[in-house]
């Protein structure tokens, strides 16, 4: 059998078409007639057959011509979209990115503050356990209000200090002493709003409002040293000879904490606290932008009718069936043109019978030969008709199937319009949330100022408390000087007065009875008795005791080396 591209019958049988001629002297048996017009009308129905299928073939074909136009069209417009939509979705990948970006810059300023906070609070946290460990001297806030260094100045503070009931003292209202701004300021996520400063304590070491001369329950009423001078003396003498229990009792002194006001700091972490939390949940509003935007995106994306990058393209596609069909369409025209020719050929034979011809053995064969491969023929055209139909089939399965696309591509440019909208929600949010992160991050940087006023102020008052027992210590060195010299004028005075009274006694006893009574009265006067008192208006200087080793310990502290106490501001 011959392939789709050449003639069967031409090539099998090179009389095809020709007409035949009857061979001189060569006889023939009338009763091949009848065959003879057998062959002619086969080979009329094998023409017949081909022209239908070439006709077939021919709608066909031409069927497929338009498909072909209009799944070439529909292409175009469908890859148009897409590339359109591609387009649309790598803006919307850029936004995602965008925003994105935005809140990362953001995370890291919020990390930042957190990395500051946590150092600043650390500090604060290591300056009052240095407050903590500080022991404050008893007689610095136990003697009377005119001459304690922390107690009240008003009298209506010691009023009601003596009339409030009996309670222990803590120092302070809600928190311990060792309560730690670094855990209480662990972060938990909450909100609030900073309002400014957070007490009034922020010009000073954060006190407590009222003294603790007002807040303890005194065991001796309170009275003015200087009254009784020998008082004060043995007080001083008892601190000194008392020392060793002085330091077991040391274990119910004060420090310096029990003079800060916890609760102002409470409350100022507390608003620190709310602060950064309102700053999360601003942030967390936006949490999940960039992962919705970036999912929806990639669904779209994924939607779309992408053909497989393996496929050739549409247009390669459609040509390749065009030009295969086409080939299909030339040797089935050929075919019947061999099978037209074919059939002139018999009927010319026939009727050359019919008027006396006829015809060699060797005609014979070639004409029965030719007419026996009529329905290979025939299978070829057939198979050759169902190729170009099932072209036909395959053009308008592209065709349907790109409609089909199209009208998808619909669905997903509503989805694009729709995750537009969301985008322009999403930017406008996220812009509200940038403006409203700044202001609070405004206010927690505030609050970091906060934070270091108060690690400074609580260092300055640590110093300034050792600076005071330095000072103190300098006073009584002072004041132990002048008593020194004011005794020693005394003793000189006794002195000088005993030997006078005796020089007087001696002269009187020796010559007064020789004198008129009359004659210098003043003669028997005893001599004047001097005594060195305080100026009027002033008392007795009262100092708070204070052990030499927390002298030894607060020069450490400033730095000052050996030398008096307080040589720095002698």
């Amino acid at each position: 059998m011959s392939g789709p591209g050449t003639s069967p019958m031409s090539s099998s049988n090179p009389h095809l078409g020709q007409p035949l001629r009857a061979t001189t002297g060569t006889t023939t048996n009338p009763m091949n007639q009848p065959h003879l017009v057998s062959l002619v009308l086969q080979s009329k129905k094998a023409l017949q057959h081909g022209e239908h299928l070439c006709t077939l073939a021919h709608s066909a074909s031409h069927a497929s011509a338009q498909a072909a136009v209009d799944v070439l069209a529909l292409d175009a417009k469908l890859r148009w979209v897409v590339e359109a939509v591609v387009e649309q979705l790598k803006l919307a990948a850029n936004v995602a990115k965008a925003i994105e970006e935005k809140r990362a810059h953001l995370g890291k300023q919020l990390y930042e503050w957190d990395t500051i906070r946590a150092k600043r609070t650390d500090a604060l946290d290591d300056i009052l356990e240095l407050l903590g460990a500080q022991l404050v001297p008893p007689d610095f806030h136990q003697t009377s209000a005119d001459s304690s260094l922390f107690g009240s100045q008003h009298p209506s503070d010691i009023e009601q200090d003596e009339s409030a009931p009996s309670r222990t003292y803590t120092g302070k209202t809600t928190a311990s002493p060792s309560t730690s701004p670094k855990r209480n300021l662990t972060h938990s996520n909450g909100s609030g709003k900073a309002s400014g400063t957070t007490s009034s304590s922020y010009g000073r070491p954060s006190m407590s409002p009222v003294s603790p001369s007002a807040t303890l329950r005194r065991n001796s009423t309170v009275r003015r040293y200087g009254d009784n001078p020998a008082e004060l003396k043995a007080k001083e003498q008892d601190n000194r000879k008392g020392g060793k229990n002085r330091k077991e009792d040391r274990k119910r002194w004060k420090t310096l904490r029990d003079f800060v006001d916890d609760q102002a700091i409470e409350d100022a972490l507390e608003m620190i606290e709310s602060d950064r939390s309102a700053l999360d949940k601003i942030l967390s509003k936006t949490d999940g932008y960039p992962e919705t935007l970036t999912r929806t995106i990639h669904a779209i994306q994924a939607s779309l009718p992408y053909p497989d990058t393996g496929d050739p393209t549409t247009l390669a596609t459609t040509q390749t069936v065009i030009t295969a069909q086409e080939a299909r369409v030339n040797v089935m025209a050929s075919v019947l043109e061999n099978l037209a020719s074919h059939y002139d050929g018999m009927a010319s034979a026939l009727k050359e019978t019919e008027n006396g011809e006829v015809f060699s053995e060797e005609d014979w064969q070639i004409m029965n030969r030719d007419t026996e491969e009529l329905p290979v023929i025939m299978a070829e055209l057939e198979e050759s008709a169902n190729t170009i139909e099932g072209y036909h089939g395959q053009l308008t399965t592209t065709k349907d199937n790109l409609e089909k696309d199209l009208e998808h591509l619909g669905t997903v440019l509503d989805d694009l319009d729709e995750l537009g909208d969301i985008m322009g929600e999403m930017l406008t949010t996220q812009e509200s949330v940038e403006a409203q992160a700044e202001e609070e991050l405004n206010a927690l940087h505030h609050h970091l100022t906060t934070l270091e006023q108060l690690h400074e102020q609580y260092v300055a008052y640590r110093m300034a408390f050792n600076k005071l027992l330095l000072e103190i210590a300098r006073r009584r060195q002072y004041r132990e000087a002048a008593e020194n010299i004011v005794r020693g004028m005394m003793r000189q005075l006794e002195s000088m007065t005993e030997e006078e009274s005796r020089v007087r006694t001696h002269f009187n006893a020796e010559y007064g009875q020789h004198l008129p009574e009359d004659l210098c009265l003043c003669i028997g006067n005893a001599p004047t008795v001097w005594e060195v008192v305080p100026a009027e208006g002033t008392t007795l200087e009262s100092l708070p005791f204070i052990d030499n080793d927390l002298i030894v310990e607060a020069r450490d502290k400033v730095g000052y080396g050996e030398g008096p106490p307080g040589a720095e501001s002698l």
